[in-house]
């Protein structure tokens, strides 16, 4: 019996020692998951999409893609896990009996469980390589991630993981020292050949005392996993299957109308219980917040102290249950704590001890937390639920958001300018452009290939109607069908979602489905130039019952500029360097990143150059979350930021697709000195403005006198 651990004294103490340890594990565990099961039930779907979920455990649990963004991080880490995972299959076999080496070891002439025996000896070097490198990252290098939080936990787990490996592979060369060469253990024979000389005797003692130790180090870790970030290793993986599979850029649908409803987060037990789960999840690694222009730019929000609050707020909630906890009848006899966590705990608000309330503000629902993320926890949506909170139930929020929140109320716009100028940018135009309702009422409805959806900012901001006219301007010059809302057109609703409003997001939303259901454009395309219309339209509007295809701008000129509607000129254009900033809610959000760059390498002469940070790793521009309408007072600009990025290119033009960014890179540049009346000016345009200005002329175009303007 045991015939593998024959030569181990007192070999049958490991099923108490570690399965003891295994039951202390599962306590630890069931005790968290009961404030889990205490605050709302709201769960994933975990059944549905079962090979979307299965491949998204392979991508980013098991293959650990996210971590690439540093390729020497990441292959530190997945020395480790590979390393863990295959050692794993060690720590399995002397816990069981021997049972996968009887398995493996008997097909081939033992042939297989002598590749993994080789294999862990390969990976057990791998292993404390990566932990060599680990310590070095924290005590040499020492990022800024790294070095903001208490990191003694961090050095905790090292040793542990050091102890475990060590322990194994040592114990495994003087066990091939003492008892002989062991089939596929290279590096250990090798190694065991070389202390064969210090005699049996003293290579068995130190067998002896590193195995037991080792089987000791492997039940203390195991009880000490579920206590802090090491939990990961286990629970990434449910988190991973159990991540958000809707858009990303669509956010958690409100019943406005449930009477007993809280609105929004406002405590522990109004978060779902995923949301908590995503706190025993952190792994700590700060990539969040490294990544988050707020807390960049000097601001408090710190989206990892977030999930770490949330998870410290759950441990505090379960502090008073016994790892065993006491029956329902003991509890109301002797007054003893019950399996229950105590409910003025779980009403704890979360803003205030997880999340600060300047910090609740400074986001600007750009998701570069969520993209950083490697075990794919989701931030934004936890900030917007305690904004809805704020704004509905407390009425609490900047006070530079009242006018923006009246006038999206009283005349569907924040900026509070009345619908009778929605049509203005299109004055002094060399066409017309129709509404809707003319083109209804002419019964040509069914010649409408597209209906443009100009947004706000088109319609009210002076800058951004240049982009309206650019837009309107390669539409026509390609021969499409177009018209727009005009007056019936509606704000989409986004800032007041994203500022916490969501009365008044659906509330726009559902007038906005309305008018475009009663001209049939649920079978037509619908094109806009924001971002935020982009998104909210397409990846919102289900959630209310508007199905609708919207195509951003760049999209659509870019099909049209490659099937040859959109002729180019190719004489008088300058050479120019262009950089383009990618917008958060095109690019991140949505993928879009190669159509607008591809619009702008149709223009003969352009040189594309990148910023630093670009496409899914862009930088905001400060203005999304509502943002647009708040003063930024807390640290550096955002905005500045993002220009410095723009400048160091050294491009002389930094181009959009965007009209928020539009105005925020505009200002950042005429702050940092180089506007259109500087002596080394650097110039910002849409992408639209970009193409319309490089067009060939239209033969035969009958311009009426008066309205030869230019678009540009």
């Amino acid at each position: 019996m045991f015939e593998s651990f024959a030569h181990v004294p007192a070999y049958p103490l490991v099923f108490p020692i570690f399965w003891g340890a295994f039951a202390v594990f599962l306590l630890i565990v069931m005790r968290h998951a009961r404030v889990w099961m205490a605050v709302q039930a709201v769960e994933p779907r975990a059944l549905r999409n079962v090979p979307r979920r299965a491949w998204g455990v392979v991508r980013y649990s098991i293959l650990q893609t996210r971590m690439f963004t540093e390729p020497d991080v990441a292959i530190m880490h997945f020395g480790l896990f590979l390393g863990s995972t295959i050692l794993l299959i060690g720590n399995i076999n002397f816990v069981t009996g021997g049972i996968p080496e009887a398995i493996l070891g008997y097909p081939f002439g033992g042939a297989i469980w002598a590749f993994l025996l080789g294999l862990q000896n390969l990976m057990a070097a791998a292993a404390l390589a990566g932990v060599a490198y680990a310590l070095y990252r924290r005590l040499v290098v020492r990022p800024k991630r790294l070095t903001t939080i208490d990191t003694r936990v961090h050095f905790q787990v090292l040793a542990f993981i050091t102890a475990v490996v060590s322990t194994e592979f040592v114990a495994q060369w003087c066990e091939a020292a003492a008892f002989g060469s062991i089939p596929g253990a290279f590096i250990s024979n090798a190694i065991g050949g070389a202390l064969a000389g210090l005699g049996h005797d003293v290579t068995n003692a130190v067998f002896i005392v590193l195995w037991w130790a080792h089987v000791f180090v492997l039940a203390a870790f195991l009880v000490f996993i579920p206590t802090n970030k090491h939990f990961h290793v286990y629970t990434s993986f449910v988190n991973t299957w159990l991540r958000k599979l809707e858009p990303r850029g669509q956010l958690p649908m409100m019943d406005l109308e449930r009477e007993d409803a809280t609105f929004g987060v406002r405590t522990l037990a109004d978060l779902s219980w995923k949301d908590v789960f995503d706190g025993f999840t952190c792994t700590e690694c700060g990539r969040c917040t490294a990544a988050c222009p707020a807390n960049r730019t000097g601001k408090p929000l710190d989206p990892r102290a977030l999930i770490m609050g949330i998870r410290r707020m759950s441990e505090t909630a379960e502090a008073g249950i016994d790892l065993i906890p006491n029956s329902p009848s003991v509890t109301s006899t002797y007054g003893l704590p019950g399996a229950k966590p105590k409910e003025e705990l779980l009403r704890a608000p979360v803003v205030g001890n997880a999340i600060s309330y300047d910090a609740v503000w400074d986001c600007v629902t750009c998701g570069a937390c969520v993209e950083a993320c490697p075990v794919t926890i989701e931030h934004v949506d936890k900030i917007v639920g305690l904004r809805r909170n704020l704004v509905l139930e407390d009425s609490k929020f900047p006070p530079e958001l009242t006018p923006a929140f009246r006038g999206m109320e009283s005349v569907a716009n924040p900026w509070g300018q009345p619908p009778s100028a929605r049509l203005d940018w299109a004055k002094g135009l060399a066409f017309d452009v129709r509404t809707a309702e003319d083109v209804k009422r002419a019964g040509r409805l069914g010649e409408l290939e597209v209906l443009y959806w100009v947004g706000c900012a088109a319609a009210f901001d002076d800058r951004n109607r240049r982009v309206a006219r650019a837009v309107a301007t390669c539409l026509d010059a390609a021969g499409v069908s177009f018209a727009v809302l005009g007056q019936e057109e509606a704000c989409t609703g986004d800032p007041a979602r994203r500022m916490g409003n969501e009365y008044v997001f659906q509330m726009l939303a559902s007038q906005n489905i309305e008018t475009l259901n009663k001209y049939g454009m649920g079978e037509r395309t619908i094109v806009t130039a924001c971002p935020h219309c982009f998104n909210t339209i397409g990846n919102e509007y289900g959630q209310l019952g508007g199905t609708f295809k919207i195509r951003h701008h760049s999209e659509y000129l870019a099909d049209l500029v490659r099937s040859g509607r959109l002729r180019i000129g190719t004489d008088g254009l300058p050479q120019r360097t262009i950089t383009y900033h990618d917008s958060c809610y095109l690019a991140r959000y949505n993928g879009v990143m190669s159509a607008p760059r591809d619009v702008i390498g149709a223009i003969p002469g352009v040189t594309m150059v990148e910023m630093a940070d670009h496409g899914r790793q862009t930088m905001c521009c400060g203005a999304g979350g509502g943002r647009m309408w708040m003063e930024e007072n807390r640290g550096t600009r955002i905005n500045a930021a993002r220009t410095e990025q723009a400048l160091a290119t050294g491009a002389g033009t930094v181009a959009t697709a965007c009209p928020f960014c539009m105005v925020m890179l505009r200002d950042g540049i005429a702050e940092a000195g180089r506007g259109a009346d500087t002596a080394d000016a650097v110039s910002s345009a849409d992408i639209s403005e970009l193409l319309a200005a490089s067009l060939a002329p239209i033969p035969d175009r009958d311009v009426p006198e008066g309205r030869r303007l230019t678009v540009v």
